[in-house]
């Protein structure tokens, strides 16, 4: 239960650039953005044992500030110019959509280098399937194996890709936790 602690508050720390971000976006006051930042810290810290592990972590800190964000537009003058809480939803909608982009990256640098891992013969094989395009027939015949023999290999290349992306996936969220 420490561990996952201690791993949920590394987590915040390295993402608050974003979550700062997201507030500011809410609220356009600097000031006000920090003083809301450190509002959701704490509140990230007396809640952290209800945190799901695995889940987003960034989606629940997004929804405390929100939360804060909505609570200090009711009752703070400066704010009435952001009181549309489409705007709040518009924003959310941005972040989330980000968010997805930026976990689809992370697992494509995560193959990227997996695959440089590969030796020459099973990165030749995926250039030709995947970037050649190639059939099962026509890579058999230039590297003269079966269909079946060359679809085993792609199967298992795929397989062993998945694995060190999830292995280097785990490694890395330990290392930068």
């Amino acid at each position: 239960m420490i561990l996952e602690r201690d791993r949920l508050i590394r987590e915040f720390q390295r993402d608050r650039l974003r979550l700062i971000a997201y507030i500011r976006s809410l609220i356009g006051d600097a000031d006000l953005t920090e003083d809301i930042f450190q509002e959701v810290s704490v509140v990230v810290l007396q809640k952290a044992d209800e945190f799901s592990p695995g889940a987003d972590l960034q989606a629940w800190c997004r929804g405390i500030a929100r939360n804060l964000v909505v609570r200090e537009r009711e009752k703070s003058r400066r704010l009435r110019a952001f009181s549309d809480l489409r705007i709040v939803e518009l924003v959310d909608a941005a972040f989330r959509e980000n968010a997805g982009r930026e976990l689809l990256d992370a697992r494509r640098d995560l193959l990227r280098k997996c695959i440089e891992r590969l030796a020459a013969p099973s990165r030749e094989l995926l250039e030709q399937r995947y970037h050649l395009g190639l059939s099962l027939r026509e890579i058999g015949q230039r590297l003269g194996r079966t269909e079946a023999a060359v679809q085993v290999g792609l199967s298992r290349l795929r397989k062993w890709l998945s694995d060190c992306a999830q292995r280097r996936a785990e490694s890395g969220a330990e290392a930068s936790a």
